[in-house]
């Protein structure tokens, strides 16, 4: 009996310190050491019963390049009202990205799709799209942020000398380079 009360505080420890440590790391904005260490403990100590686990490490990858990661955290969370609406929020974000990645590879049209937007700035991405609020130059979609004046964005297909496809997304502010997003 007091060797599994002893396994079981260790396990439960185990768990709290992956929770704890996921946690700091996205309360510092440290999304990319998040998303690297959620999914590293995410099959350890039961991880993938916890929502609030679950959440953090998808919410982390979100904030990255990282978004094909989100589809396991998508399809778990099921428990509780703010499981699903976190599920639906990874869900619509990756079928945003799908879609808008086929409209740019494929040429297929999107214009008529209702979804839900999201802050995330594939989402705005999308949503501009599908409103054909851009100009297009050589193949470069340039859009200017609905909110922010001094915002704007380019969104382009990238190929590698694999010919890997990627679609890319930049992100200006007062017409100098930010941050890019890299989709594949």
């Amino acid at each position: 009996m007091k060797t599994i009360v002893i396994f079981l505080m260790t396990t439960l420890w185990l768990f709290s310190s992956n929770l704890s440590t996921l946690y700091k790391l996205y309360a510092k904005q440290e999304y990319n050491k998040a998303c690297d260490y959620g999914r590293k403990y995410l099959f350890k100590n039961k991880n993938i019963d916890n929502e609030k686990y679950l959440t953090l490490y998808g919410l982390s990858c979100v904030e990255t390049d990282n978004i094909d990661r989100i589809s396991f955290p998508m399809t778990h969370l099921k428990s509780t009202k703010e499981a699903r609406a976190n599920a639906s929020y990874f869900g619509t974000i990756l079928l945003q990205k799908e879609l808008l990645f086929q409209a740019l590879v494929d040429k297929k049209e999107i214009y008529d799709l209702h979804l839900p937007k999201t802050k995330f700035v594939l989402s705005k991405i999308f949503y501009l799209f599908m409103k054909k609020e851009y100009t297009l130059k050589n193949e470069v979609y340039r859009f200017k942020d609905e909110k922010k004046e001094n915002l704007s964005y380019q969104l382009y297909i990238k190929r590698d000398k694999k010919n890997r496809v990627s679609m890319i997304i930049d992100v200006y502010q007062n017409d100098k380079f930010t941050k890019r997003y890299n989709y594949r």
